[in-house]
């Protein structure tokens, strides 16, 4: 009996603390791990700016709108690191998932553009590299990044939407690129683990359309 009592003890005090790190704000780093070498030849380009146009709501209805948990909707330094809301099984919202200080969702996306660009045999060039002054700009408008789930009865979906427009010289790219995808996953539940290893495969999904993309207007 006593053991019975001290299983069930241990399985209510797991389950409290998930419910507390659900509540909770997490800090979740999402950087893609994948490493893709930069051409020594090819076209040269820079990424000049990513721009994080993302539109945050206090209560938004649906779970696929950006939200935080109070009025840090007007704070930059908090949104622009949000990138996930937590719920319970009922749909609630719960806490929010930022990536770590001193990081951003749009050097997250910087870091897939280029390396979608890269795939695509562009060379993409830093301020320390040469001709780093007349390398084809590339500018990054973020719409979307954001990441929710939606409950069900056996299983949850997580969710990843992401909505970025690239332009480009030209030469490269007549109108602007855009890059539209919606990653799903089905789990028996959402740990932090779980919120970084959806986003970083969205992020690939998204890196993969970019080169596609480039690949394509290459050959025209």
């Amino acid at each position: 009996m006593e053991r019975r009592h001290l299983k069930l003890i241990a399985v209510l005090g797991c389950v409290a603390f998930l419910g507390a790190c659900a509540t909770s704000r997490s800090v979740v780093q999402i950087e893609e791990p994948d490493t893709i070498e930069n051409p020594t030849e090819g076209v040269e380009v820079r990424i000049l700016e990513v721009n994080d146009k993302r539109q945050f709501e206090i209560d938004p209805p649906r779970p696929d709108i950006p939200s935080l948990a109070n009025d840090e909707i007007d704070d930059d330094a908090i949104t622009a690191r949000a990138y996930a809301r937590k719920r319970n099984t009922y749909g609630m919202a719960l806490g929010d998932v930022l990536i770590p200080e001193g990081k951003t969702v749009a050097d997250a996306i910087a870091r897939t553009v280029e390396n979608g660009f890269q795939a695509a045999g562009y060379r993409v060039l830093t301020p320390a590299d040469p001709n780093y002054d007349k390398a084809a700009d590339v500018k990054v408008d973020i719409a979307e990044f954001w990441s929710w789930f939606e409950p069900g009865f056996w299983q949850v979906t997580v969710h990843n939407r992401s909505d970025i427009t690239i332009t480009t010289d030209a030469a490269i790219a007549p109108e602007p690129i855009k890059v539209t995808e919606h990653y799903r996953e089905n789990m028996q539940m959402v740990l932090d683990s779980d919120w970084q290893a959806s986003a970083i495969k969205a992020l690939k999904q998204v890196r993969e359309t970019i080169t596609e993309q480039l690949q394509k207007l290459s050959v025209q």
